[in-house]
């Protein structure tokens, strides 16, 4: 897996839907001071929200992913989208995001208060109604 771009420790991070609802902006400012952006698939945001609900909010992560709608694959014929995003929590307290965009990768550190931002971001835009609205339950 080849790695196509290293932010380092980003901040003031953000979400913004794209006019497709399949598809939203995620970015923030490197460590370079230059601003990156990156369009991730609708399931591919979701699957960061699920990991930093996981870091940031153990003792009702279960509770709060259990109610909450997912999205199918986007497939792969799309090259600059981010399809699959993982989130691992660093020995430093901070999170490292890696996304996939066909076969090369992105990389993202964030510190609590930026995955915290992240989240927010997410979850407003994901689930404007609120995850725990009867709308987002099967």
């Amino acid at each position: 897996m080849e790695i196509e771009r290293v932010y380092g420790l980003s901040t003031r991070v953000f979400v913004s839907p794209k006019s497709s609802t399949q598809s939203l902006v995620v970015g923030g400012i490197g460590e370079d001071a230059k601003r990156w952006t990156r369009v991730v698939s609708l399931r591919a945001a979701q699957i960061l929200w699920f990991h930093l609900t996981q870091y940031l909010f153990p003792e009702k992560a279960s509770r709060v992913t259990a109610v909450v709608h997912t999205a199918p694959a986007r497939t792969t014929e799309m090259p600059t989208i981010t399809s699959h995003i993982t989130v691992d929590h660093l020995d430093s307290q901070q999170y490292e995001i890696t996304g996939w965009v066909n076969h090369q990768t992105w990389v993202a550190r964030l510190t609590p208060n930026e995955a915290q931002r992240l989240w927010q971001a997410l979850d407003q835009t994901l689930y404007p109604t609120g995850w725990n609205s009867p709308t987002n339950t099967d």
